[in-house]
């Protein structure tokens, strides 16, 4: 259990660090931003892993591009739920995915549930 928050907290750490450094990823406030960053660190840590198994079999024929896609539409899915979040560019926001899913593989390899 502590493995599991432990990188909710460092998942939105690093979302807060894009927010700040990527061009055309906006947000309002920095009350929002730490929400955002704990729910898309959840989201992350949580959700994340229920795709992962069920796309399984999808994600074998594809060579990865489900899991790619699903980790596109995780944040997604939270930065379109959250007021005062933008995201203006095409760029930006696959930048921001493809930091976020490195950084968020990083911390699955590193940080096991025990």
């Amino acid at each position: 259990m502590t493995g599991f928050l432990l990188r909710i907290i460092i998942n939105a750490a690093i979302l807060v660090m894009l927010a700040v450094k990527l061009p055309g990823i906006f947000v309002d406030t920095l009350g929002g931003t730490l929400l955002g960053g704990a729910i898309i660190g959840l989201a992350n840590a949580a959700i994340r892993p229920l795709f992962m198994l069920t796309a399984l079999p999808f994600n074998l024929s594809t060579l990865g591009g489900i899991t790619f896609m699903t980790n596109i539409f995780t944040p997604f899915m939270v930065v379109k739920a959250l007021p005062g979040f933008q995201i203006s560019s095409a760029l930006a926001s696959i930048a921001g995915v493809l930091l976020m899913t490195l950084c968020s593989l990083t911390l699955s390899k590193i940080i096991h549930d025990r």
